[in-house]
């Protein structure tokens, strides 16, 4: 490949950030120039950044472009690639990569290499989030999350996360659980409304820290697996939790349940995060899009 068909775009504050972050991107790049692709290194200097680069460099026709960093970063990305015909191509640097797992793509920048220059591809479907106030859209590859989870992101505060990794979530988590007073809301899904305290929108099986609480969705298919938990006991989460890091929660009516469809709307007073990322309070319509992205997979 030459030096115009192949980009990557880096968060220079992951990992451990610094010279050390330098030198890693620097041992990727030769990995693949040794593989015969020479690439583009682009580093993110602010927030939302990413989505620029990667639409500007989608314009210009890259065919290949590289996201180097967490999830969050992964997903500013997609904000400018959805409707784009570049290849979306990641190499996990971040605290949780949840979507690095969920394709099984090594953090190992040697074997990252070897998988991207390899090239095998997987048509995913990505979600939208829709901010009715404003139209905003908001793309994401993972899920949505409302109500505890989104109050979770909230309160891990950056220090924590640079510190413990993924591990910030759970001490974040528990810690929220702890005083965490349930908020009721509503999820409109094909016409049933349904009654939440906590609902996961899934485009994928696995959810930060670990979790499965949509096991059974798919990034190929145009489809969401969807948890609602409507329990307004502590405890009753707390004893969720096995569940959720084994095979994964089933329905379990009548505070259990799960829909599968492709297209949904919250209403209430409660925060809404896509793939970590807070973006906002509903009303809010999630559905799957059309534009699918391709996505190197190992």
């Amino acid at each position: 490949m030459s030096r115009s068909t192949t980009v990557l775009i880096s968060n220079p504050r992951a990992g451990q950030g610094g010279a050390q972050r330098a030198r890693e991107v620097a041992r990727f790049r030769e990995a693949m120039l040794a593989r015969g692709v020479e690439l583009e290194v682009l580093n993110t200097t602010a927030q939302d950044e990413a989505t620029q680069l990667a639409a500007q460099a989608a314009a210009d026709g890259v065919e290949t472009i590289i996201v180097s960093g967490g999830d969050g970063t992964i997903n500013e990305a997609v904000q400018g690639l959805v409707g784009t015909r570049a290849r979306l191509a990641i190499w996990p640097r971040g605290t949780a990569n949840v979507l690095a797992r969920e394709i099984g793509m090594p953090v190992n920048y040697e074997q990252a290499a070897e998988i991207i220059a390899r090239g095998k591809t997987k048509r995913i479907y990505p979600g939208c989030a829709v901010l009715e106030g404003t139209g905003a859209r908001r793309y994401f590859l993972l899920m949505a999350g409302i109500g505890l989870d989104a109050s979770v992101v909230e309160g891990t505060r950056p220090a924590l996360k640079r510190r413990f990794g993924k591990a910030a979530f759970w001490y974040a988590g528990l810690e929220h659980l702890a005083r965490w007073k349930p908020v009721s809301f509503e999820l409109e899904v094909e016409g049933e409304m349904l009654p939440a305290t906590f609902a996961a929108v899934g485009k994928g099986s696995l959810y930060g820290g670990g979790l499965r609480l949509t096991p059974r969705a798919r990034l190929d298919e145009p489809l969401f697996e969807i948890c609602i938990i409507k329990s307004e006991s502590r405890l009753r989460y707390l004893r969720l939790l096995p569940a959720t890091l084994g095979e994964g929660l089933a329905d379990d009516p009548p505070d259990i349940l799960f829909r599968r469809a492709t297209r949904a709307r919250v209403t209430g007073r409660v925060a809404v995060q896509v793939d970590g990322e807070l973006i906002g309070h509903p009303p809010m319509t999630f559905e799957v899009v059309n534009e699918t992205i391709e996505l190197v997979v190992p």
